[in-house]
């Protein structure tokens, strides 16, 4: 047993007496700048360094170290060549090897700050016994400013494999500039006290409830997501994490935000939702008979269908504004050159879908296929119509041709329609509502589908509403939605029996009596000096 012993202690000596020594240079700024990762050193046979030769078929990938022979140098300097040249630090403490990485060659002068840096950082493995680089991350958590945290998580809401959408972004750097008029951009987290947090909330907690919870649920939000990427760091590192609370969350532990009870009775007494009803005599009719009467009074056309189809689609006004012909797309293509990524829609029945309109990456970033009924399918080819006969008169350009709803202005940045809110506050005056938005309009889509065409079970599908697993395997089939939709559509233009009787296929009994044609009130004067027109503009230039 002895002799086996004494002979596996013999073989580790002599592996360790074969183990290529290190490889050693006086380094200085010139030899550095030669050092290649195609040319790896070597020793020769009579034990001098050298280097080998470039060979094209057969490229060196493999790193090296060459470590500073210097006498300037503190021991365990050297330089690592990789893809880029880097000052790299190794030092054996309580028997724990540590290599460190001093900085980048490019990022100093000359090598002699490199070796001051270097020699004391071994002084900080020393006195610590642990990597400075490693100390430094930790401090930079624990010194980590709301500011920073910010950027760092809008760049994350910007990376991540769900982009947030550009509306988010926006809501999002306004509040990052109320932080910075704050001037809480530059304090560190670990100093916001939750009275501090607290006593700012609580100034327009009244005044302005969404706009003030919107300042500290994204601070709150960044701050979180910063403190789990530093947890994920610490424990890798096998450290105790040193960002670890949340000074923002005060609000939420204290019931300072608004619950969805709360909510909801706050809006009510506001009147802030206020879809249409659907009684016989109901605002829905009111505002369809006033809305098709209005087409025909001051080139209203374009802004009419706008608000229409927002009815008969449930849509948002961010989603059908910049719809296309889908005939002008190519079947299939990248970032807003095919069917597949633009948002369309399609007239012919194609025997897949058939007639439909296509949604491109909506609000919570999934695109949204819809059935087009025979009502609006009639109301898009006068659309169509129509669309090239004001692109035509206006001398819009070949930007605006292509879209359902084009420009007005032929200096339209967009080249396509976008805004309504006017021509919706000119109807609404017109049927005496006292408050109507755009989004109403989507809201008065849900509640017929809900209660008026019994298409309830389809009504989170219809308005792309996020839905849990369970719901997505329950997906209606195509011809489900079709059926849905006709009765959606049929549902609110019979109320209206003039706009019903114009769009109804001539196999379709219209309905009789109608009432006489809303007739609307002349519009008011303009005040004021008259709007530039695309000609006045080229003049003035």
């Amino acid at each position: 047993m002895a002799d086996r012993v004494g002979s596996a202690a013999d073989d580790a000596d002599e592996d360790k007496s074969k183990r290529a020594p290190p490889l050693r240079a006086e380094l200085n700024d010139g030899y550095i700048k030669r050092l290649r990762l195609s040319r790896p050193p070597f020793f020769d046979k009579n034990g001098k360094l050298g280097f080998a030769a470039d060979d094209p078929e057969k490229p060196n990938n493999k790193s090296y170290i060459l470590w500073d022979a210097s006498r300037d140098s503190p021991p365990g300097f050297g330089v690592k060549v990789a893809g880029k040249k880097t000052y790299v630090l190794r030092r054996k403490v309580h028997g724990k090897s540590i290599l460190a990485k001093v900085g980048n060659v490019a990022d100093y002068l000359d090598i002699s700050d490199a070796r001051k840096r270097a020699a004391e950082m071994a002084r900080q493995m020393v006195d610590t016994g642990r990597n400075p680089n490693q100390m430094a991350r930790e401090k930079a958590a624990n010194e980590l400013t709301l500011g920073e945290a910010l950027v760092d998580y809008r760049q994350h809401l910007v990376r991540r494999a769900k982009p947030a959408a550009p509306d988010t972004l926006r809501v999002y750097d306004r509040v990052v500039k109320t932080i910075e008029k704050w001037q809480w951009a530059g304090k560190k987290i670990v100093d916001f006290t939750p009275q501090e947090i607290e006593d700012k909330f609580a100034i327009d907690k009244d005044r302005i409830p969404t706009a003030n919870e919107q300042r500290f649920r994204w601070p709150s939000r960044a701050v979180n997501w910063c403190i789990e990427r530093e947890q994920l760091a610490a424990m890798v590192q096998r450290r105790q994490p040193t960002l670890a609370a949340n000074p923002f969350n005060t609000l939420s532990h204290g019931g300072y935000y608004r619950d969805d009870e709360t909510l909801e009775e706050q809006r009510k007494a506001k009147g802030v939702r206020n879809p249409l009803s659907r009684g016989e005599d109901g605002t829905l009719a009111k505002f369809l008979e006033a809305a098709w009467s209005k087409k025909d009074m001051n080139d209203n056309v374009t802004g009419v269908h706008y608000l229409i189809f927002m009815l008969l689609w449930g849509c948002r006004k961010s989603e059908h504004a910049d719809l296309v012909w889908g005939e002008l797309l190519l079947p299939v293509g990248g970032e807003g050159e095919g069917r597949t990524a633009t948002s369309h829609v399609w007239l012919r029945d194609d025997g897949e879908w058939g007639p439909y309109v296509f949604f491109y990456k909506t609000k919570n970033r999934k695109s949204h296929r819809l059935p087009l009924g025979p009502l609006a399918l009639a109301l898009l080819k006068q659309r169509q119509k129509a669309a090239a006969e004001e692109s035509a008169r206006r001398g819009v350009g070949a930007k605006s041709r292509k879209f359902v709803f084009p420009a007005r202005s032929p200096l339209s940045n967009t080249g396509h329609y976008s805004d309504a809110t006017d021509l919706l506050d000119d109807i609404r005056e017109e049927i005496d509502v006292q408050k109507l938005t755009p989004h109403d309009l989507r809201r008065t889509f849900g509640r017929v589908a809900k209660h008026g065409a019994g298409a309830g079970d389809l009504v989170a599908q219809f308005l792309n509403h996020a839905r849990n697993v369970t719901d997505r395997y329950m997906d209606a089939e195509w011809s489900d939605l079709k059926e849905g939709m006709a009765k959606i559509e049929l549902e609110i233009l019979s109320k209206a029996p003039n706009v019903y009787n114009d769009l109804r296929p001539t196999s379709w009994p219209p309905i009789v009596p109608a009432p006489p044609r809303h007739v609307c009130r002349p519009p008011k004067p303009r005040s004021g000096r008259p709007r530039k027109t695309g000609a006045d503009v080229v003049a003035t230039a």
